[in-house]
């Protein structure tokens, strides 16, 4: 089953943006962005490009057993590692310094043993096709696949949803949620801050959905 229809934006101007978090200003971002797509002559090599480098080039932080919490994306490339969230982070900042319009996306899983987990991946705009799609840079691993599919289904990291309390918030967001931020802020460390995005049951409200018009979907 294809994850649920996100709400499309109103404007995409929102998803171009840059700020502190989403950094696409700052020169090694810039420049390795650049880089990255410098060999690209379409818009889906150059998404594709900017993608597989966040997916694999940086690796998770659980998997790569690192418990050193990164959560500026100016570090992350230097450190190799970091979470889903701040690894989504820098893919946006990626795209947007580049011209091309991505956001936030936020899902709420079940782990094994019982308890909840918040997972962050993004969106991006193809100019081509004149819609969003999800991509979930979390880094691939067994069970794990996540591609970017520009002309089929989307394929996220976590695409099955069973248990009546996770969910896929379908919004797009230009910048990271408030919550997220103040967790990064005060957790010690990479477990602490997972078991600590336990507590945000739903997503923020609508004030927060900055650019969203609730009845278009893509």
């Amino acid at each position: 089953m294809p994850p649920p229809p996100l709400v499309r934006p109103v404007s995409v101007t929102p998803y171009l943006a840059c700020s502190p978090v989403i950094s696409c200003t700052d020169p090694a971002i810039r420049n390795r962005a650049r880089e990255l797509i410098r060999r690209t002559s379409t818009e889906y090599e150059q998404i594709q490009c900017l993608y597989t480098y966040v997916r694999d080039g940086i690796s998770h932080s659980v998997d790569a057993g690192q418990s050193q919490l990164i959560w500026k994306i100016t570090q992350v490339m230097t450190a190799g590692h970091a979470l889903c969230f701040i690894k989504s982070h820098l893919f946006v900042s990626l795209c947007r310094s580049v011209g091309i319009p991505a956001g936030l996306c936020y899902q709420r899983l079940k782990k094994e043993g019982g308890s909840y987990v918040l997972h962050g991946l993004a969106a991006v705009w193809i100019e081509d096709e004149g819609r969003w799609i999800r991509l979930d840079p979390r880094g691939n691993k067994p069970g794990v696949d996540a591609q970017f599919n520009p002309h089929g289904i989307e394929q996220i990291a976590y695409p099955k949803m069973e248990d009546p309390g996770e969910w896929l918030d379908p919004h797009i967001y230009p910048e990271p949620w408030d919550e997220i931020m103040h967790l990064f802020r005060i957790s010690p460390d990479v477990s602490s801050f997972i078991n600590a995005t336990a507590q945000i049951q739903t997503p923020p409200s609508q004030a927060h959905r900055l650019g969203s018009a609730p009845l278009v979907l893509v």
